[in-house]
């Protein structure tokens, strides 16, 4: 199954009912159903972008609500469009989930083989998600064209391996992001990734000086690449950019615009 719509208890989101039937809560915000006045409005969960941190807090508790989940049960990287990856113990539980004085510094990627959830935010970036059934580890990743062409997603993979992962039992999801449709890039930024991959389908020649970059495909063969079944790979395909009645896009509304979230969790099974 793919990438479908909820009505939670109280917000509208993303879930993979796939990945919840193996006990892994994973979901997608959109912009509404919060409190944020414009142009945050209304459920920014971003405490970085200038809005009054009282509301992102109540938007917060809403959306933790929906996975019955408390604030000191998450988890959050500062995000700073790099490549590393924290991995995520049962004592990082709670941090930047109620301030950014306390979250989890210079990562743009988590892991854990704990129950803590862990979330990211996103307003045009890729969000990619992975679950191990046999490690029972879960990640998120935040990709961004910098973290993309450095293969943030590589660096996960390798996490997974550490752990005696092998790629090709993981399974991957990628969220809503900005499409090829609506994502152009300069010189500098194609050079970038000539640089990294020896090919680059996802790059279309645009404008004069320009290209269409497609960075879910990017992610996406990064991923196949490194022997993730295409099966095991579920991709929502809205574009942030061309739907600002669902979500938020930097590209689109400028920096001063909110953040929807991406969160996973893996459940106690019974017997833990």
């Amino acid at each position: 199954m793919a990438w479908s719509w909820r009505q939670g208890k109280e917000l509208v989101y993303l879930t993979l009912p796939v990945w919840e039937s193996e006990g892994i809560q994973i979901g997608f915000s959109t912009r509404w159903g919060g409190i944020s006045s414009s142009p945050y409005a209304t459920l920014n969960l971003g405490l970085h972008v200038g809005d009054s941190p009282n509301q992102v807090e109540i938007n917060r508790k809403l959306w933790f609500a929906e996975w019955n989940a408390l604030s000191g049960e998450v988890a959050l990287g500062e995000q700073v469009h790099g490549t590393k990856i924290h991995q995520v113990t049962e004592r990082d539980a709670g941090r930047g989930s109620d301030s950014l004085d306390t979250v989890i510094t210079g990562v743009d990627g988590l892991i854990t083989v704990t129950h803590t959830a862990l979330m990211a935010f996103f307003a045009d970036c890729v969000p990619v998600f992975f679950y191990h059934p046999l490690l029972q580890a879960v990640g998120i990743a935040h990709a961004g064209w910098k973290g993309t062409s450095g293969k943030i997603v590589s660096e996960m993979l390798e996490m997974f391996r550490l752990r005696g992962g092998d790629p090709a039992e993981c399974w991957a999801a990628i969220g809503p992001s900005i499409g090829p449709c609506c994502y152009e890039v300069d010189e500098h930024v194609r050079m970038e990734f000539e640089k990294s991959f020896s090919k680059t389908p996802f790059l279309k020649p645009g404008r004069q000086g320009h290209s269409q970059l497609d960075l879910q495909e990017a992610n996406s063969m990064i991923l196949r690449e490194a022997g993730i079944p295409p099966e095991k790979i579920w991709i929502a395909r809205e574009c942030t950019a061309c739907h600002t009645d669902s979500f938020f896009s930097h590209r689109r509304e400028g920096p001063k615009t909110g953040r929807m979230a991406g969160w996973i969790r893996r459940l106690p099974k019974r017997e833990e």
